[in-house]
């Protein structure tokens, strides 16, 4: 239920709604202008169909977008995943309690990314986030301790963990970026104007064609709905996997 009720999902009924509405609006106007001439007619067919089409594109621009980054996101986890790997192998070589320690500090900072992904509550992801800096103060004070003194063993050791924080960086840059909210408003006000000319049409014929146009404005909903969910896999129906985390975290077991 509360996937259900996400943002995306929010945005979809909330858009159905408008939708519904601009075609009344466009309807109620049409019926009460009269009747139009033949050109008239016809150049409102040129104008609608090109803002429907315009439309079209543009949603469908927004929906690659968003697929291009959530792709981007699950293959930034994958990548985190095999760095969290990496780093615990090569604490194998450190002497202790620099070992433990780290392999500890990996334990924890992979449980850590579980909670983010599992969360939907932004101020305990934010909670979370801000903690990994910690992690990563005590991962690189405890390899530059266990690798003192010998530079070989900071060839090895060292940046595995120098990658490590760096991705961390890059993932969560990569989940914060999403379609400008300038660019939903403007897919909103093109929506709109072109759902007010297909009502005023209907409006010049003095008639609704309200099967056609519900699913019309149900498939426009359901194509934003889409485009968000999938902009943002936090909340909503498609979430992004997290399955390398676990995966990761089961084989770290001490």
């Amino acid at each position: 239920m509360q996937a259900i009720l996400s943002l995306p999902a929010v945005v979809a009924v909330g858009l159905f709604l408008i939708t519904i509405a601009a075609l009344e609006v466009g309807y109620l106007i049409g019926r009460r202008s009269g009747a139009r001439d033949e050109d008239f007619t016809s150049q409102l067919s040129v104008i609608r169909g090109a803002a429907l089409a315009l439309l079209t594109f543009l949603i469908g621009f927004a929906f690659s977008g968003a697929g291009s980054r959530y792709i981007d996101r699950l293959d930034m986890i994958v990548k985190e995943a095999n760095a969290i790997g990496t780093a615990y192998l090569r604490t194998m070589v450190l002497p202790e309690p620099q070992r433990s320690d780290l392999q500890e500090t990996l334990r924890q900072y992979t449980a850590d990314r579980i909670a983010i992904m599992q969360s939907q509550d932004q101020a305990e992801m934010d909670r979370v986030i801000a903690r990994a800096s910690q992690h990563h103060t005590r991962m690189w004070d405890a390899v530059l301790k266990g690798v003192a003194g010998d530079p070989q063993l900071m060839l090895v050791v060292l940046p595995p963990f120098n990658d490590l924080i760096d991705l961390h960086t890059t993932h969560l840059s990569a989940s914060r970026r999403h379609i400008p909210m300038l660019v939903l408003g403007l897919l909103v006000a093109i929506a709109v104007l072109g759902f007010v000319l297909v009502g005023y049409g209907n409006g010049l014929k003095k008639r609704r064609y309200p099967v056609l146009n519900g699913l019309f404005c149900a498939i426009t909903a359901t194509a934003f709905w889409m485009t968000i969910d999938l902009d943002r896999p936090h909340y909503g129906l498609i979430r992004a996997s997290y399955q390398p985390y676990i995966d990761q975290l089961a084989s770290m077991k001490p």
